[in-house]
């Protein structure tokens, strides 16, 4: 493998707008960084400040790359420093890392036969008030949920968030008036806590089967990156979580896949790319 560092030439960095558009354009950058690789070369790739990371004047994006193959070091539109990346582990190594990922949650829907998949934030908050309108009786579980002959639960209705707010809110007015303000405060707190803890908890899960486990982390830095594709016209696009922490390797030969392979769905477009040190 091979780990590059890859930034605009002078001459494409001198020109504002068009660094601006590559930095706007989540699947342009793809497109851009796959020319630099022969065909069939698997790469993964983050983008990162120029100023944050190198102390530049101006703000322009630059991408580390972790490739199967040597990227090509003649083109016009970027510098490419490269070397060889083949890191010797061990189990019990220690590694501060960072990662930035699509976190996923696949959810059983009653009427589909393959589960449907969310984006870990935005199904944190609908499940921490789903379950909060079931604490609070506005709902019972037989609304919302169905079993099949293995106990499974299966979701047969899904409610719009906005009906489930306003039924919540009305019913902790019901039973405290003078109180709302400060129910509609913890409810918002406890709710912080519920998306941290699943976006933390969907990176511990996964060391499981990919030879690590995390003894320290915090998940930062949620966005959404729309993807702007020819001929798509539709609201498109990914989110990304920012995870830094430290980690303890339980199985090399996992843990080197990963570090290959990539964690988590929306590689092509900058996520998966797990960058290590050691400590």
């Amino acid at each position: 493998m091979y780990l590059s560092r890859i930034q605009l030439t002078g001459a494409f960095a001198a020109e504002p707008e068009l660094a601006g558009l590559l930095r706007k354009n989540s699947y342009g950058v793809h497109q851009l960084l796959w020319k630099l690789f022969d065909q069939g070369s698997r790469h993964l790739f983050r983008e990162e400040n120029s100023r944050e990371q190198l102390g530049t004047r101006r703000s322009l994006p630059l991408y580390y790359v972790l490739s199967s193959q040597r990227p090509k070091q003649d083109s016009t539109l970027f510098t490419v420093e490269s070397k060889p990346f083949s890191p010797q582990l061990q189990v019990g190594d220690k590694l501060a890392f960072r990662l930035r990922a699509n976190p996923t949650v696949s959810r059983r829907e009653e009427g589909r036969k393959n589960a449907s998949r969310h984006d870990v934030v935005m199904d944190a908050k609908y499940q921490h008030l789903l379950n909060a309108c079931l604490v609070e009786g506005v709902l019972q579980e037989s609304d919302v949920f169905s079993a099949d002959q293995h106990n499974r639960k299966t979701v047969k209705k899904r409610f719009e968030k906005k009906y489930l707010v306003e039924k919540l809110f009305a019913r902790l007015s019901e039973k405290d008036p003078g109180g709302l303000a400060e129910a509609k405060h913890r409810f918002f707190r406890e709710q912080e806590q519920s998306v941290a803890e699943a976006a933390e908890n969907w990176l511990i899960k996964r060391g499981e089967h990919h030879g690590y486990a995390i003894d320290a982390v915090q998940a930062t830095g949620y966005q959404w990156h729309a993807l702007m594709k020819p001929g798509n016209h539709r609201n498109s696009g990914f989110s990304a979580m920012d995870y830094e922490g430290v980690l303890t390797v339980t199985n090399t030969t996992d843990f080197l896949n990963v570090l290959a392979s990539g964690l988590g769905p929306s590689k092509g477009f900058g996520c998966g790319l797990l960058m290590i040190r050691r400590i």
